[in-house]
Formats: structure tokens, C-alpha cells, sequence
């Protein structure tokens, strides 16, 4: 960072200086928050994939229990898991846009988002 000063101008300057001791920290030290964030973004595509009409969520049904029950268990990190998330995303993708949008693309964005974090975690174990 940056070095504390020894010594101060008098002149007519005002300056304030404020100095924190923080550490950037690795995604190492992270891998917790990473899974919480994980667990945060299946609880979302689940939610988002709830609310789709019943003709959008017929064929995702059971790929949203799926997720659903590795959710409560909060096993993130094992295949079956993944395999889960990546069938509702193509599912999700088989989908008509004009069926509810953003529900849609909310659903597919948290999807996305979980199986980056899995695979992050996964590759940092």
C-alpha cells in the first residue's frame, strides 16, 4: 500500500488522509462467501424458475427439484449437482423468450452464476 507519511505541509492546503488497513484477499480465502453466493443464486433460479407458467415449467420440473434438494444439502460441489444445473439451463435455453422474459433470463443468469462458483470452488480445492 501506500507508505504513512512522516511529515505534514503547513500551507494554507487543507488535506484530509485516511488510511486503512485492509488486505485484499484471493479467492482462496473467499471459497465460504463463494458458496453462500452459490446457495444464493440456486435459491433465486429456483424462485424464478416457481414462477414460470405451468407450459414454460413442465419440462424443468425435475431438474428444479433437483437443484432444490442438493440446495437443502448444500452439496455444491459434486457433479450431480452440476449436471442438474446444466440440463435446467438448456431446458431454460429450449425455451420461448416471449414466455416471460425476464423470468427467462433472470433464471438463466443465476444459473450461469452458480455453475461459474461451483466450478471456481472446485478448481481452487
Amino acid at each position: 500500500m501506500f507508505p504513512t507519511p512522516t511529515t505534514f505541509p503547513t500551507a494554507n492546503t487543507h488535506r484530509m488522509v485516511l488510511f486503512l488497513d485492509q488486505q485484499l484477499h484471493g479467492d482462496y480465502e473467499r471459497i465460504e462467501d463463494i458458496l453462500a453466493d452459490a446457495a444464493r443464486y440456486t435459491r433465486a433460479a429456483s424462485e424464478a424458475i416457481a414462477q414460470l407458467p405451468y407450459e414454460a415449467l413442465k419440462p424443468l420440473q425435475s431438474w428444479s427439484r433437483d437443484l432444490g434438494r442438493h440446495c437443502e444439502k448444500r452439496r455444491f460441489l459434486n457433479d450431480d449437482y452440476r449436471h442438474a444445473a446444466q440440463s435446467a439451463l438448456r431446458e431454460l435455453a429450449r425455451l420461448d423468450p416471449e414466455l416471460a422474459p425476464g423470468l427467462i433470463d433472470s433464471a438463466m443468469r443465476n444459473l450461469r452464476d452458480v455453475l461459474e462458483a461451483s466450478h471456481r470452488v472446485t478448481d481452487l480445492l
